[in-house]
């Protein structure tokens, strides 16, 4: 009864399997890539930029203040003799009262609204590069688990393409044991055989799901309704350069140093702006010999201007410079790191590829003792257990070739993976 139920179950699990999507790894890179929820970050950069530059804008509007005060002085100005025409002597109140509009509008602001804008964009860009530096971290991370999994998917088809193999064997065994030619031992060493198959490919099954979630997590298919395919895979590394996110976000880094560096300057530049004040006072602020609430106005323009700075913007620029240096520092460290894992990968690649080349030949030579022992098993020359030792040996041989196939895949992808977007 068991058979059966088993032989349902594995049709269905293939059904499904057919039904599923099959995504190839550029896929699922693409996909782990597209649905971080790191990407939302570009997009409130570019809001943040356009909303700092909009404020930029405003500058150069005019800027209104209303201003109110009220004060009481101990002392006030007087002359020190009369007036002959005027009988009356001014007498200028301790309490005093202001009320005033005062509108200022910029003429020239030294370049720094210029700076600022050009900084705010290269800011955005710079979240924008960091990012894509996070993100692309997970090109490394998908690639893995897909290999992983694919690696488990392969090992499922051999365990049952061997489970097939058995259950050939029990038919013809159990058909010999009916005929009285062969003792039911043999039979229940091939059932012992076959349930410890299909145990392994049940194990593999749950592995293989687990880690299809995961996998799925990041590609945004959290149900893991998916399988791998292996179509597409490189078979050799075409060594054309590095292209990582990470240089783009050291020349943004690069670039905004050299705009602060280019900001210093602004430091000695005169600023010029027009002004105007226009209200009621007590006494007239302009003319104190009025007393009583007068209005008033004037209109002007000033500026304001520092020569020197006392050698405060050369040493921020020299603080500047040494910052682009270590930008450089940290570029030959990534390009140090990059090509040591470069050479590991290679090394992989050119180790799994050797290995393939015994591998082919041990099954070869595996393959043939197992049809060797079968005729010795229906001659009665060999036992059971023994060809069953000989059936799980060519599993093995058959496993570990796969294992070094996909290993060099790997090492290629990771090679991928790594140094191209």
């Amino acid at each position: 009864m068991k058979t059966p139920f088993f032989a349902i179950f594995f049709t269905f699990s293939a059904t499904l399997a057919v039904a599923q999507e099959a995504l190839s790894i550029e896929q699922c890179r693409r996909l782990a890539q597209e649905n971080s929820p790191l990407q939302v970050r570009k997009g409130y950069a570019e809001r943040t930029a356009s909303l700092q530059n909009e404020t930029l804008k405003r500058n150069n509007l005019p800027r209104i203040g209303v201003n109110a005060q009220a004060t009481w002085q101990s002392d006030v100005f007087e002359l020190p003799f009369d007036i002959p025409s005027n009988p009356t002597p001014v007498a200028i109140p301790k309490d005093q009262y202001k009320i005033s509009l005062d509108v200022s509008q910029r003429i020239w602001d030294g370049g720094y609204d210029k700076i600022n804008a050009q900084q705010y964009v290269l800011n955005s860009t710079l979240t924008a590069a960091q990012t894509d530096v996070d993100v692309f971290s997970l090109r490394e991370t998908v690639t893995d688990l897909f290999f992983r999994v694919l690696l488990l998917q392969e090992s499922e088809r051999i365990l049952l393409s061997t489970q097939q193999t058995l259950e050939q064997r029990l038919r013809q065994t159990e058909a010999q044991v009916a005929l009285g030619v062969s003792l039911r031992t043999a039979a229940d060493q091939i059932r012992i055989q076959l349930q410890q198959n299909r145990q392994q490919v049940a194990a593999i099954r749950i592995d293989q799901e687990t880690l299809k979630q995961v996998l799925g997590g990041w590609i945004g298919r959290p149900d893991g309704a998916f399988t791998l395919s292996a179509d597409g895979l490189a078979g050799a590394w075409a060594d054309t350069g590095t292209s990582r996110p990470e240089y783009a976000m050291l020349e943004v880094q690069k670039k905004l140093i050299e705009l602060q560096d280019d900001a210093l300057k602004l430091h000695l530049q005169p600023r010029v702006e027009a002004f105007g004040q226009g209200g009621f006072g007590q006494p007239n602020p302009l003319n104190f010999f009025e007393t009583t609430f007068e209005p008033y106005a004037l209109v002007g323009i000033r500026a304001s201007w520092s020569p020197t700075d006392w050698g405060v913007s050369k040493r921020r620029s020299e603080t500047l410079t040494l910052q682009a240096m270590s930008l450089d520092a940290q570029r030959a460290s990534l390009d140090q790191r990059i090509e040591a894992a470069n050479r590991k990968d290679r090394g992989d690649f050119a180790k799994a590829q050797a290995l393939l080349q015994d591998d082919d030949a041990i099954i070869a030579l595996q393959e043939d003792i197992v049809r060797r022992a079968e005729a010795q098993v229906d001659n009665g020359v060999m036992t059971t257990t023994d060809y069953l030792a000989q059936v799980n040996l060519l599993t093995q041989a058959r496993l570990t070739r796969k294992t070094h196939e996909i290993q060099g895949q790997q090492a290629i992808e990771m090679l991928k993976a790594r140094n191209s977007e």
